[in-house]
């Protein structure tokens, strides 16, 4: 399995995770390529009932990419954690995962105190109040991370 930089924006729901991911991709992706992991607490929405993945999961596919001109996506019964980042390792030099508090990762937590989370790098408020420069430091001291490492999550 290929390192990969990684980071994880944790905090509490509305703290501004998303917005501070949208930051960070939009700064690296001038330079790099960057693949993003969401973790969603629920069943996403996605393979629509009756469609066509939909109903090639339904037959028993294991993994479904619908591909249409230049989008795409991708539904399946199970990822982990590890294996999406093993998967983006091997195209995107960074890898920002939003959510995920529990793992392994380095962490930005966002409007949480830093001893609510193992291995916090950086802290702030909201997703618009964190010095973008100092993330991109904080991401540029970091050591690559071993998907297989997070095993289990």
């Amino acid at each position: 399995m290929e390192p990969v930089t990684a980071v994880a924006i944790v905090g509490e729901s509305d703290s501004g995770k998303t917005t501070l991911v949208e930051r960070i991709v939009e700064r690296l992706a001038q330079d790099a390529a960057v693949g993003t992991i969401k973790h969603i607490g629920c069943s996403p929405s996605l393979d629509t009932a009756g469609k066509d993945t939909d109903r090639h999961r339904t037959a028993g596919a294991t993994e479904t990419y619908g591909i249409a001109g230049d989008q795409w996506f991708a539904v399946g019964d199970s990822l982990s954690l590890s294996i999406a980042l093993d998967r983006l390792a091997r195209t995107c030099d960074y890898v920002i995962v939003e959510g995920y508090h529990e793992s392994a990762l380095p962490k930005i937590a966002l409007g949480t105190p830093k001893s609510a989370y193992q291995n916090v790098v950086l802290t702030g408020e909201t997703g618009w109040s964190i010095d973008l420069d100092e993330v991109m430091t904080v991401i540029d001291e970091l050591e690559p991370v071993r998907p297989e490492l997070l095993d289990g999550v």
